[in-house]
């Protein structure tokens, strides 16, 4: 296994393995990101003279929700599979296949960057939210998780650790779905990038399923589920998932995932 130059040419195809399901489930209705974006879009004042990017667009659920305040909203994400669920969703909308490192918009050609979840899975942090504030007029929204010993997701994925391939793990530290967690992580980023934080919250957010079945097929869509799978089956995975779940699933089947976001305005 290789991990090539740009995030796009290794969590890419990761992501889109299931991207379906993934637009369905973690962007759907109930998923992570819904009080996230809210908090997000009345903040910073989204309305029809806005233009936005969205950096890691994944299905488009961000871009469309800008919309639906009027807001003139582009998006880009590694992988191809997800924008092509994202035109579909967002006709008309600026959304392209690319890497976080190397932008294709012009400097200052938005009013402002968000990025939920993904500045992480860069490469190279700091080079990413470079690119975010050269194309942004004003601010850059920088969205990661937070309170991971108090969080389920985070806790759900440490139990599929020993399913990965040994050459993964570093790799996933390195840029995993938590590698600015750790305490002073993306302050020391925004620093290196030349970016002041305006504002900074955390914002509880609780993805509810169905049962457990509808949870688990939601976590195998998931890119490092995804790298577990191809190297330990999926039956494998699966198994663990729903062990790992048990914790958090109601009387009545619902699974009940709480979780906390650490969402920074930066300029």
């Amino acid at each position: 296994m290789e991990h090539g130059e740009g995030s796009g040419t290794w969590w890419g195809p990761l992501f889109g393995a299931h991207a379906a399901t993934w637009a369905e489930t973690w962007e759907g209705p109930e998923g992570w990101g819904t009080p996230v974006y809210t908090h997000v879009l009345d903040q910073a004042q989204v309305g029809p003279r806005t233009t936005l990017l969205d950096c890691g667009c994944g299905a488009g659920r961000f871009v469309r929700l800008a919309a639906q305040r009027g807001a003139s909203a582009a998006g880009i994400d590694a992988s191809r599979e997800l924008v092509e669920i994202a035109a579909k969703q967002n006709p008309g909308a600026d959304l392209r296949v690319g890497d976080l490192k190397a932008l294709p918009w012009p400097d200052d050609a938005f009013d402002i960057v968000t990025g939920f979840s993904s500045f992480q899975f860069a490469d190279d942090h700091a080079a990413a939210l470079a690119e975010a504030r050269r194309v942004s007029q004003g601010d850059v929204w920088v969205v990661i998780p937070t309170r991971l010993d108090n969080s389920a997701i985070p806790q759900v994925f440490a139990t599929l650790m020993p399913l990965l391939p040994p050459e993964a793990r570093p790799i996933l530290k390195r840029s995993g779905m938590y590698a600015l967690s750790a305490p002073g992580a993306l302050d020391e980023v925004l620093a290196t990038a030349g970016m002041t934080p305006r504002s900074d919250e955390t914002i509880g957010a609780t993805t509810v399923f169905a049962d457990a079945a509808a949870a688990v097929e939601a976590f195998l869509s998931a890119g490092a589920t995804e790298l577990a799978v191809q190297h330990s089956g999926q039956s494998a995975v699966a198994t663990t998932l729903y062990d790992a779940l048990t914790p958090f699933t109601e009387e009545g089947d619902q699974v009940s995932l709480p979780g906390w976001f650490r969402v920074v305005q930066t300029r």
